[in-house]
């Protein structure tokens, strides 16, 4: 980046989608500390992702929710129960499985889909994890300075503008429906019409080996596979994370009592999310052009002023000399051709008046004594 500038600019009306999966268990809501259930249910939305089924939270754009006050407290508050007891096996077919307990998180404008299994982050059960956050602005240039793809070019089914999560979604959907012959359910595109063929496919989509298939090329989409451009306008969200343990010994014994669940299980399975932004500006960050045709001129320019004392003044000057001796070598150069050409009158003069006083040198004869000049 050439430049980098922070704007003070508050933003009052911010949407932030909170895209949240549970590792393969079901995701199960408890009273939040910040949010009445009510209100918190409907600012849920499903979406599902390589995952499967995830929840956006301020997903509707419709009745987005809005905070005017940053810091802790004022954001999304919630509590999970991950129920790991409901975690899967491995699964045979492919030998995968999930490691990890706890749940993933995304933090995304609504500009973009959720692309949770690259960009999201893990939330551990058993901690509070504070995320505060900051909105980053990025502005790229386009050819032949840089490489970012306008936003109006290609556009993700039900998305105004340009993405590269899009982009990839995309991409994936099309290797897969190419080689497979089929489509993950999170993938987009049209449901499968009612025809012997659809039908067909759909009868051979649980078995391995279209599962084995599915898993090879969404394996292969990388960056040579799809290659997606970065957005000449993007937003993104930097964040910081904290965790603290829970539960207390004093909220473990009540938490216990009021869910029916003993003390280790909610150690094992409960966690609490606080996400916020730190404050209500955001950063610009903007890739400029490092030279153009203007600054090249106004350099030449400059560096012929700072150096050599060259301006547009000292160059009319310097044809005005140059001017100026070829006009005066001339002017001489007919002046002596003139000169050559005529006698000397001031030398005859003299000559003449040096002799005219007879009292002063011998006298001139009056027959030797010319009668008549003529110049």
């Amino acid at each position: 980046m050439d430049n980098t500038t922070v704007s003070t600019t508050v933003i009052t009306a911010e949407a932030v989608l909170f895209t949240l999966r549970c590792l393969q268990g079901q995701l199960c809501f408890m009273p939040p500390v910040n949010f009445d259930m009510g209100v918190c249910r409907a600012c849920l939305c499903k979406v599902y992702t390589r995952y499967g089924k995830c929840y956006t939270f301020n997903g509707n754009k419709t009745a987005l929710r809005k905070t005017k006050q940053g810091g802790m407290g004022n954001g999304l508050e919630i509590m999970l129960d991950i129920q790991q007891d409901e975690y899967l096996p491995i699964w045979r077919e492919t030998n995968e499985t999930s490691l990890e307990a706890g749940i993933r998180v995304q933090i995304h404008s609504q500009d973009e889909p959720p692309y949770i299994h690259q960009l999201g982050f893990g939330v551990s059960p058993g901690f509070q994890t504070f995320v505060s956050c900051q909105e980053q602005r990025l502005t790229y240039l386009p050819q032949p300075w840089g490489n970012c793809r306008s936003s109006s070019k290609e556009k993700f089914p039900g998305y105004d503008t340009y993405s590269i999560s899009a982009c990839r979604l995309l991409c994936e959907t099309n290797e897969v429906i190419r080689v497979c012959n089929c489509r993950m359910v999170h993938m987009p595109g049209k449901a499968l019409s009612n025809s012997l063929h659809a039908r067909k496919a759909l009868s051979n989509s649980a078995h391995p080996s279209v599962c084995i298939c599915v898993s090879a090329q969404l394996q292969k989409t990388s960056g040579d596979t799809c290659p997606c451009e970065t957005p000449c306008n993007l937003t993104r969200y930097g964040k910081e994370l904290s965790m603290v343990k829970i539960p207390s010994k004093g909220s473990a014994r009540y938490l216990s009592r009021k869910y029916d669940k003993t003390e280790d299980y909610i150690r094992d399975n409960f966690l609490v999310l606080d996400i916020f932004f730190e404050a209500l500006n955001y950063e610009t960050i903007e890739q400029k052009k490092a030279y153009d045709v203007a600054g090249l001129l106004g350099d030449i320019g400059g560096q012929m002023g700072l150096f050599i004392g060259a301006s547009i003044l000292t160059v009319l000057e310097i044809l005005d000399y140059i001017y100026e001796v070829l006009y005066y070598h001339t002017l001489i150069g007919k002046t002596k051709q003139l000169s050559s050409a005529v006698p000397n009158h001031y030398a005859l003069t003299s000559h003449l008046s040096l002799n005219r006083n007879p009292m002063t040198r011998g006298a001139i004869p009056k027959e030797h004594m010319p009668t008549k000049f003529c110049l």
